[in-house]
């Protein structure tokens, strides 16, 4: 005996999502819904629910948007390479990161301290820069 796949195991899913919406548009009983796609009716109410539950999810408030993704212990040396990123990266204006710092992380600091941050990491920079060139 040859057993045949049921109609709705080989439904696309475009048709099983039209079933599911003229299922929620409740302007066509299930019982004919089902008839005229040669489908159960217990079909068309798994299709219903499967459409409810799409549009919950897509209406309601995505609780996974505000969960914790990492803490980040922020150091004054971490702020210092912030500042470095700030302007070399984003090319971030000096008073701009005064202002990213003072907004976001609550933490004033004057225009010369930016200014003497990047001098530090030019010094830095250079060095190794004159360390690898006299070994190579």
């Amino acid at each position: 005996m040859i057993s045949t796949p049921a109609i709705s195991a080989t439904l696309l899913p475009k048709i099983r999502k039209d079933i599911g919406i003229q299922a929620l548009s409740k302007s066509i009983p299930i019982a004919r819904i089902a008839r005229e796609n040669q489908t159960s009716r217990k079909f068309v109410y798994e299709l219903k629910a499967i459409a409810v539950q799409a549009l919950d999810e897509s209406f309601l408030s995505d609780k996974a948007d505000d969960a914790v993704l990492f803490y980040l212990p922020i150091t004054k040396t971490w702020l210092f390479q912030l500042i470095l990123v700030l302007v070399l990266i984003c090319h971030s204006s000096y008073r701009g990161v005064i202002e990213l710092l003072r907004d976001l992380f609550d933490w004033s600091i004057s225009l010369g301290t930016v200014r003497n941050r990047l001098q530090v990491a030019a010094a830095k920079a250079e060095e190794m820069i004159v360390r690898q060139q006299s070994v190579g």
